[in-house]
């Protein structure tokens, strides 16, 4: 059996295409634990009523803690061998866990491809990996982006940790590799399985700003250094790691022009902070970067031109506001 775990919290408004697009699974043998975190809308009678339709559906209710605490309360309670986390915003296609458990066969976990909607869009992205060594396969599925979530993955329950419920940021992904830490085989499905929905800003929990933001992504750039060393014995000399932490500085630059909170002065001095760190321009020095616009602007902050920096930033934004309007869709991203 699958236990599905759906951390929930004041979402009223997509918990049902969530929960209905679980009760459509193809796969029979499967519970949903609902896990209302304190919800103040009228959530939580959401999650009774589904619970009373369905016998598959269980629901916890508890004092709020976040979205760390409420998987862990519903790790606690899952009874199946395997677990599948699936956010209250997001839904799943009908196949996805009859797909991953077909999947994941003698391995520990499978990962599985995802629709991305934000912005407008519907970006489709589907891991890749090389399958030569387990050191190749985790560059490739971390570069990649597959590793920061829970959602889109089949863990076994035996094996599974709990999510650190003391972190804003990054949480996931240390949940993930505390698991690899005890797998000895992954399996990839090549399928979007999963619908991850940001909202119409663009932004969602984990793209808020926090304050913090780059110091816990220097933790977590720090942990998936020693992990990978664990792993393969030496330090990573693709760059791939090292991108990651200099793209989370660039996403943040570029999400600059968005931000009505903050006046000019204050966004150039944000990407000024981000120019002079230490440590970024460490993991700068050889950062395997891809999209175009990250190459264009990291570069220009190695160089401490925080002025051409914003208003690349600003163009960029116009371009992204007009082709969200446009309502265009693309298949893949950075």
């Amino acid at each position: 059996m699958i236990s599905v775990i759906v951390p929930v919290y004041n979402s009223r408004d997509t918990l049902a295409r969530c929960v209905k697009s679980l009760q459509a699974q193809t796969l029979a043998d499967l519970e949903i634990i609902l896990v209302d975190d304190g919800s103040s809308d009228g959530s939580g009678m959401l999650c009774n009523g589904f619970s009373r339709e369905d016998a598959r559906i269980r629901v916890i209710h508890k004092a709020n803690g976040g979205v760390s605490s409420a998987r862990n309360a519903g790790i606690e309670a899952a009874k199946g061998r395997y677990l599948m986390f699936m956010d209250s915003d997001d839904y799943a296609e009908p196949e996805m866990a009859e797909a991953m458990l077909s999947g994941i066969g003698e391995d520990d976990i499978a990962i599985c491809g995802f629709h991305h909607h934000y912005q407008g869009r519907d970006v489709v992205r589907i891991p890749d990996v090389p399958g030569q060594s387990g050191e190749e396969n985790f560059l490739a599925l971390y570069g990649q982006g597959f590793l920061n979530m829970p959602w889109n993955k089949l863990y076994k329950r035996e094996l599974a940790g709990r999510f650190d419920e003391s972190l804003s940021l990054g949480e996931d992904l240390l949940f993930n590799l505390d698991y690899l830490r005890r797998t000895d085989g992954i399996s990839v499905v090549k399928e979007a399985l999963c619908h991850y929905i940001q909202d119409e800003t663009g932004m969602s929990l984990s793209s808020q700003k926090r304050e913090d933001k780059l110091e816990l992504a220097k933790r977590i750039w720090k942990e998936t250094r020693d992990f990978y060393r664990e792993l393969s014995g030496h330090e990573d000399e693709s760059g791939v790691i090292n991108a990651r932490l200099v793209q989370e500085a660039l996403d943040d630059v570029e999400a600059l022009p968005f931000d009505s909170g903050k006046t000019k002065k204050e966004k150039l001095a944000v990407i000024s902070d981000y120019c002079q760190d230490r440590e970024l321009t460490e993991a700068g020095a050889d950062a395997a970067l891809k999209a175009l616009d990250y190459k264009v602007i990291h570069f220009c902050m190695r160089r401490g031109w925080k002025r051409l920096t914003y208003d690349l930033c600003d163009l960029r934004a116009a371009l992204v506001r007009g082709r969200r309007g446009s309502g265009t869709s693309e298949e893949q991203e950075k």
